[in-house]
């Protein structure tokens, strides 16, 4: 999830046998006047970051979360989704994926939050150093991430791209979980969710984040079946 730059992309609504739902996504604070713009643009979700590596600290949640959230819902938008970036790498003191996850539940519950589904954030990151483990413990501790998020009964899906799971697991073929949603990344400025290349199992997605660039620099702007 990178920061943006300075164009403006407005949504070409597209007939199909159902209809897309337009989205932004961000890991920075965003206010209220920001995510009312991007509304009166057709952007009627919005995904935020809400929980991040913080790997010197072990993960947090983002000190952004609530209030972004907040201000988009003060700007109109309900529908409205987080991702996790899960803290790990051998070389960080990272807290338990459960315990990350009991901190993103009291936020939730402290907030009275309504989230839609959390979206596991599987990418490789140099500044932390995460999923360092070689291919067959990278594949352990995604296996590990998916039981942590399951045995919350929290509605969850994956983030991630052709690209980033080879990386990570040493093959696009490589099957996490290919029950759970699928969000995947390919700025091609195409707005569909149609998977051109698949991998990790999935052969379709709910998901497409199309491009890394917006008018505010705080967005990627992506499409969803809902």
């Amino acid at each position: 999830m990178v920061s943006l730059r300075s164009l403006v992309l407005l949504p070409a609504f597209i007939a199909s046998s159902y209809a897309l739902i337009f989205a932004v996504d961000s890991s920075q604070l965003v206010s209220e006047a920001t995510y009312a713009k991007a509304k009166s643009e057709g952007f009627t979700k919005a995904v935020i970051r809400g929980y991040e590596e913080a790997c010197g600290v072990g993960g947090q949640v983002d000190p952004n979360f609530v209030s972004s959230y907040k201000n988009a819902r003060a700007a109109g938008i309900t529908n409205i989704d987080m991702y996790w970036f899960p803290c790990n790498g051998s070389g960080n003191k990272c807290k338990s994926y459960a315990t990350q996850l009991s901190e993103i539940a009291s936020t939730f519950s402290a907030n009275k939050m309504d989230i839609g589904t959390i979206w596991i954030d599987l990418e490789k990151d140099s500044t932390c150093n995460n999923f360092n483990y070689g291919t067959s413990g990278n594949q352990a501790q995604a296996k590990s991430i998916i039981s942590a998020m399951k045995a919350t009964g929290f509605k969850f899906g994956i983030y991630s791209s052709p690209g980033e799971w080879s990386t990570l697991f040493g093959s696009e073929s490589f099957n996490l979980d290919s029950s759970a949603p699928l969000w995947f990344a390919n700025w091609n400025n195409v707005e569909t969710v149609a998977l051109s290349t698949p991998f990790g199992g999935w052969t379709s997605a709910v998901g497409h984040q199309y491009t890394d660039v917006s008018a505010s620099g705080l967005f990627d702007l992506n499409v969803f079946t809902s």
